[in-house]
């Protein structure tokens, strides 16, 4: 047990872990959805939706919950995070560069095989709800939305998520030693309720960045490597727009 564990007045359950874990999955969710609904909501692109569904359910609930407990033991929220280490620079750049690449080529490459991969299994899914029918070029507010994806899916979003998965929940998953990093992933991809058929994608892309952070223990590196894959995601579709 190392000084955190014996220090720190925050210890999760397993279930309380998976809890915190999927909660704000499940409001991101929930907010997608009605958004993009055609029949109970108010029929935006699904696309638009989850830009709004990060502004307001990932952020706000993410930071409330790490608020929350920061108020509870009365510290800030800074002070939950005991992954701040520092890391030798080359290192810090071979700890970067090569998760970064490895997700890279995953998440241009593997979705399409991994989508094959579950057959029918989605079909439930409504049309309108699934990312890999709409055509982002073919977008109504195009600019609007290429402006807050760059914003909420590139910059805040994912810098929240890896202070709450792997700033907050993971240094507290040392009950299951090794595997702690996977299965932060594991739960990670899970809480992506909008696009089930990625789960697959997801674990094999972010594991190599957790177990990175988890080595380390220096979370810089996994908003580092988050944050530049999703804004290098959205000038890629900058880059196609302004092509065509």
């Amino acid at each position: 047990m190392n000084n955190f564990e014996k220090n720190d007045n925050i210890k999760l359950s397993v279930p309380m872990i998976f809890l915190l874990g999927l909660f704000p999955g499940i409001v991101i969710f929930l907010i997608a959805f009605f958004l993009s609904s055609p029949a109970i909501g108010i029929n935006f692109s699904i696309y638009f939706s989850i830009m709004l569904a990060i502004a307001f359910g990932l952020i706000p609930t993410e930071l409330g919950i790490l608020k929350y407990y920061a108020w509870k033991n009365k510290r800030k929220i800074k002070d939950l995070i005991p992954y701040n280490g520092k890391t030798p620079l080359i290192k810090m750049i071979l700890s970067i560069i090569i998760p970064a690449l490895f997700a890279l080529v995953v998440f241009m490459f593997f979705p399409q095989y991994e989508l094959k991969l579950w057959g029918n299994i989605f079909d439930f899914i409504p049309e309108w709800f699934k990312l890999y029918n709409v055509v982002i070029t073919e977008l109504d507010n195009l600019i609007l939305w290429l402006i807050l994806a760059v914003i909420f899916n590139g910059l805040l979003g994912p810098f929240v998520e890896e202070i709450y998965f792997r700033g907050f929940l993971l240094p507290r998953m040392n009950k299951f030693g090794k595997l702690a990093p996977f299965l932060n992933v594991v739960i990670f991809s899970l809480y992506h309720f909008f696009s089930p058929w990625e789960i697959i994608t997801r674990i094999l892309a972010v594991t190599p960045l957790a177990y990175s952070v988890w080595i380390n223990k220096n979370i810089r590196i996994g908003i580092i490597i988050h944050c530049t894959l999703n804004t290098l995601s959205c000038i890629g579709v900058i880059i196609l727009v302004v092509a065509l």
